[in-house]
């Protein structure tokens, strides 16, 4: 059995059993790494989480020499858990996609400048999000009705008129 990766600029999360095979496997790796890399892994800044698992597996996983945490946590933004997340718990992703709205200066960008901006910033979060499991449709739709809002109005809301952003 090989371990999953995820690799993303500075973090990794691997997926393994935790077993003593797999535990030994991924220490090794990492020692590996550092020695080709010269960089190394800050185990005080890292963490295990078991999945499915006992006492035995969280004191094999103990044994990495970081601390172990529970369910759920967050991995670049986005909460992993066991579950398909509920819309109030991806509500701070939809208001990070409204934060990110230029509104004070919306009226200085052309219609061409706020799709484009749309198109990739606001696009950009929810599709980052969506890599990991599907959302909610109402969380889909507060996002759509922000990025229509901005898009044909310069704000965060827009009333009246049918339209969608592709």
């Amino acid at each position: 059995h090989t371990p999953a990766i995820s690799l993303y600029a500075d973090d990794v999360m691997v997926f393994c059993h935790a077993t003593a095979e797999d535990t030994t496997a991924i220490k090794e790796i990492l020692a590996l790494f550092g020695r080709a890399s010269g960089l190394t892994v800050n185990f005080t800044k890292s963490s295990a989480t078991i999945v499915h698992g006992d006492q035995a597996a969280t004191e094999m996983i103990a044994h990495l020499g970081c601390p172990v945490a529970n369910l759920p946590i967050t991995y670049l933004g986005i909460p992993m858990s066991t579950r398909r997340p509920s819309a109030a718990q991806l509500q701070p992703m939809v208001d990070a996609v409204g934060a990110r709205l230029p509104t004070w200066k919306a009226w200085l960008m052309t219609k061409t400048g706020r799709l484009a901006l749309v198109k990739s910033v606001l696009c950009a979060i929810t599709v980052h999000q969506l890599l990991a499991f599907a959302h909610p449709k109402k969380t889909l739709k507060q996002i759509e009705k922000i990025q229509r809002g901005f898009l044909w109005a310069g704000r965060a809301t827009a009333n009246g008129g049918h339209c969608h952003v592709n």
